[in-house]
């Protein structure tokens, strides 16, 4: 155990000598993101109604597909509303297919602003903002 403290200090004082010391995080990461990324143009999320219906409901759970077969798709969906962004409900949208073939329909559990738990139901390719 103290070889290996004394060694961790005889290499760290050499890189130090040489002038091999730390990069500063402002080096390694730019202020600005680089073009292409972070939100799409014209997206203001302090824009009136963008977060409107989010805060007065709170999604408890949301179920993609049918007939018993189902996939957890809550935090996309959450994700969804807290951003206020419309999408569609298909097998693109959520990363999966639970059942080949066969139409599919989102449903989402809510708790609205009174404390009731209601529930919304949309088939595949419908649109959809919560």
């Amino acid at each position: 155990m103290l070889i290996r403290c004394h060694l961790f200090l005889s290499v760290f004082l050499l890189v130090s000598a040489l002038g091999g010391g730390a990069v500063s995080a402002q080096e390694v990461y730019p202020q600005e993101p680089p073009p292409g990324y972070g939100p799409p143009p014209g997206y203001r999320p302090e824009y009136p109604g963008y977060h409107h219906e989010h805060h007065e409901r709170h999604i408890v759970r949301a179920l993609y597909g049918t007939r018993g077969r189902y996939a957890d798709v809550t935090e996309i969906v959450r994700r969804f509303a807290r951003d206020g962004v419309r999408f569609e409900v298909s097998n693109e949208t959520f990363g999966v297919d639970p059942y080949r073939g066969k139409g599919k329909h989102l449903r989402v559990i809510m708790v609205g602003h009174d404390g009731a738990e209601f529930e919304r139901s949309w088939d595949e390719g419908d649109s959809v903002r919560l």
